[in-house]
């Protein structure tokens, strides 16, 4: 054999002895058990004037009291989230929504569907209005209760819209980034405040916040409330610095709730998610998960 061939294949033979050893070591990984999630969980932090709990003063909701309130959750019968599409979007903006559908089949170990586009017609003028600094909203209320849930599939464990116009829920209210029905598995989120996805610069960050905003909601659509436990994807959130602050991932407390929803294996959900944030440069969620798996 030449010279080359010889180096070549030494080459050849360390590479397949790393892979080995990487994918041995994998498999030999332990993923963390329930109190080693809640060891690396961050606390949740001080509420800050103008934060969600501050203003809000919400009680949070353990596990046990999320099982004894009888809450939404995916049944034989319904095992898919649907998807819908209400009133314009760009094609950079059904770009994201198309990964924030892949993503939430992933978080939730459930199958996804896309429904058909909404016309915004549907949205009557009397649940819209004018927001302060000019752009147009829609009633994230009358959305739910009357334009989704009359019409939510019966195998829906979740029905959620998509839209790019902005919200409000109620008249009070400056805007709100989504809004979900805890009961009647329907919700509503928007586009609007998450950036540009046309710019490079910006693409990562929408990504992201559409990922949070809707696995949030969703979570609600299990009828869980939101998390004071930890950092957790169930914080609430008043702001976009808050969201940006909060965490994709869902804290120990708030992962028992998603395995009782759902029944989704926690380490087949990690594995995909990993998988999922590597692919999308979402590194520090990537790591986390690694951590998660014992990795």
């Amino acid at each position: 054999m030449k010279p080359s061939r010889i180096r070549a294949s030494a080459v050849l033979c360390y590479i397949c002895l790393l892979s080995f050893s990487f994918s041995a070591a994998a498999s030999m990984a332990a993923p963390l058990s329930y109190n080693e999630l809640k060891s690396i969980a961050q606390p949740f932090p001080e509420p800050q004037p103008g934060s969600w709990q501050y203003e809000q003063k919400e009680p949070g909701q353990t596990f046990s009291q999320y099982k004894a309130g009888r809450p939404a959750v995916a049944t034989a019968k319904r095992r898919v989230i649907y998807v819908q599409i209400l009133g314009r979007m760009s094609d950079s903006q059904k770009t994201v929504v198309d990964k924030a559908v892949e993503y939430l089949g992933l978080f939730y170990g459930l199958k996804t569907q896309t429904l058909p586009p909404l016309d915004a017609s549907v949205v009557p003028i009397s649940a819209r209005r004018i927001h302060p600094m000019g752009q147009r909203q829609f009633n994230a209320t009358y959305i739910c209760e009357k334009v989704l849930l009359p019409s939510c599939p019966a195998d829906a464990a979740a029905y959620i819209a998509f839209t790019a116009e902005d919200l409000f829920p109620a008249p009070e209210w400056n805007f709100c980034f989504g809004y979900a029905l805890y009961k009647q598995r329907v919700g509503v989120w928007s586009l609007a405040r998450n950036g540009n996805p046309d710019d490079p610069d910006e693409a990562k960050t929408v990504l992201r916040r559409t990922l949070r905003i809707a696995s949030h909601e969703v979570g609600h659509m299990f009828s869980m409330r939101h998390c004071i436990a930890y950092k957790c994807n169930m914080n609430g959130v008043n702001s976009l610095e808050e969201a940006d602050a909060t965490p994709l991932y869902l804290c120990p407390e708030c992962l028992r709730k998603l395995n009782y929803a759902t029944k989704v294996d926690y380490v087949t959900r990690w594995r995909k998610l990993e998988k999922f944030y590597s692919e999308n440069g979402l590194e520090d969620e990537a790591q986390f998960i690694r951590k998660c798996l014992g990795l």
